[in-house]
Protein backbone atom coordinates (compact mmCIF):
# COMPACT_ATOMS: atom_id res chain seq x y z
CA UNK A 1 0.00 0.00 0.00
CA UNK A 2 1.40 3.40 -0.89
CA UNK A 3 2.42 5.85 1.83
CA UNK A 4 -0.11 8.38 0.54
CA UNK A 5 -2.95 5.86 0.74
CA UNK A 6 -1.95 4.83 4.28
CA UNK A 7 -1.78 8.45 5.39
CA UNK A 8 -5.13 9.18 3.78
CA UNK A 9 -6.74 6.24 5.60
CA UNK A 10 -5.35 7.33 8.99
CA UNK A 11 -6.20 10.98 8.37
CA UNK A 12 -9.80 10.01 7.60
CA UNK A 13 -9.99 7.63 10.53
CA UNK A 14 -8.67 10.22 12.97
CA UNK A 15 -10.57 13.13 11.45
CA UNK A 16 -7.48 14.86 10.13
CA UNK A 17 -8.36 14.70 6.49
CA UNK A 18 -7.39 17.47 4.14
CA UNK A 19 -10.46 18.69 2.37
CA UNK A 20 -10.50 20.72 -0.79
CA UNK A 21 -12.11 24.16 -0.82
CA UNK A 22 -14.81 22.64 -3.06
CA UNK A 23 -15.63 19.98 -0.45
CA UNK A 24 -15.70 22.64 2.27
CA UNK A 25 -18.19 24.69 0.24
CA UNK A 26 -20.40 21.64 -0.30
CA UNK A 27 -20.33 20.92 3.44
CA UNK A 28 -21.20 24.55 4.24
CA UNK A 29 -24.08 24.36 1.75
CA UNK A 30 -25.39 21.15 3.32
CA UNK A 31 -25.23 22.69 6.81
CA UNK A 32 -27.01 25.81 5.55
CA UNK A 33 -29.78 23.76 3.93
CA UNK A 34 -30.18 21.65 7.09
CA UNK A 35 -30.68 24.92 8.95
CA UNK A 36 -33.47 25.79 6.54
CA UNK A 37 -35.22 22.55 7.44
CA UNK A 38 -34.39 20.41 4.42
CA UNK A 39 -33.76 16.71 4.95
CA UNK A 40 -30.27 15.37 4.39
CA UNK A 41 -31.45 13.03 1.63
CA UNK A 42 -33.18 15.91 -0.12
CA UNK A 43 -30.01 18.00 0.08
CA UNK A 44 -27.62 15.38 -1.23
CA UNK A 45 -29.95 14.80 -4.19
CA UNK A 46 -29.86 18.51 -5.12
CA UNK A 47 -28.07 19.52 -8.32
CA UNK A 48 -25.57 21.76 -6.50
CA UNK A 49 -24.29 18.87 -4.38
CA UNK A 50 -24.29 16.36 -7.26
CA UNK A 51 -22.44 18.82 -9.50
CA UNK A 52 -19.78 19.74 -6.94
CA UNK A 53 -19.02 16.45 -5.18
CA UNK A 54 -18.67 12.84 -6.19
CA UNK A 55 -20.83 10.24 -4.42
CA UNK A 56 -17.74 9.15 -2.44
CA UNK A 57 -17.06 12.75 -1.39
CA UNK A 58 -20.69 13.22 -0.33
CA UNK A 59 -20.46 10.08 1.79
CA UNK A 60 -17.26 11.35 3.38
CA UNK A 61 -18.77 14.81 3.99
CA UNK A 62 -21.83 13.26 5.63
CA UNK A 63 -19.59 11.37 8.04
CA UNK A 64 -17.55 14.42 9.07
CA UNK A 65 -17.90 15.43 12.71
CA UNK A 66 -18.61 19.05 11.76
CA UNK A 67 -21.70 18.05 9.79
CA UNK A 68 -22.89 15.65 12.48
CA UNK A 69 -22.48 18.41 15.11
CA UNK A 70 -24.34 20.95 12.98
CA UNK A 71 -27.20 18.51 12.40
CA UNK A 72 -27.36 17.81 16.14
CA UNK A 73 -27.49 21.53 16.95
CA UNK A 74 -30.33 22.06 14.47
CA UNK A 75 -32.26 19.15 16.00
CA UNK A 76 -31.76 20.57 19.50
CA UNK A 77 -33.04 23.97 18.32
CA UNK A 78 -36.10 22.36 16.73
CA UNK A 79 -36.96 20.41 19.88
CA UNK A 80 -36.30 23.30 22.27
CA UNK A 81 -38.38 25.73 20.19
CA UNK A 82 -41.51 23.68 20.77
CA UNK A 83 -42.09 23.27 17.04
CA UNK A 84 -41.45 19.57 17.41
CA UNK A 85 -43.34 18.04 20.28
CA UNK A 86 -43.23 14.26 20.50
CA UNK A 87 -46.40 14.31 22.63
CA UNK A 88 -48.43 16.35 20.16
CA UNK A 89 -50.50 14.40 17.68
CA UNK A 90 -50.79 15.60 14.10
CA UNK A 91 -54.08 16.85 13.38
Amino acid sequence: MSERRKRSFWDRLLGRGHHSPREEKVMEYIIHRLGEGASLQEIIDEEYVRRNATPAEVEEICARPELVQAAREHMEEDFSSGEIDPGRRPG
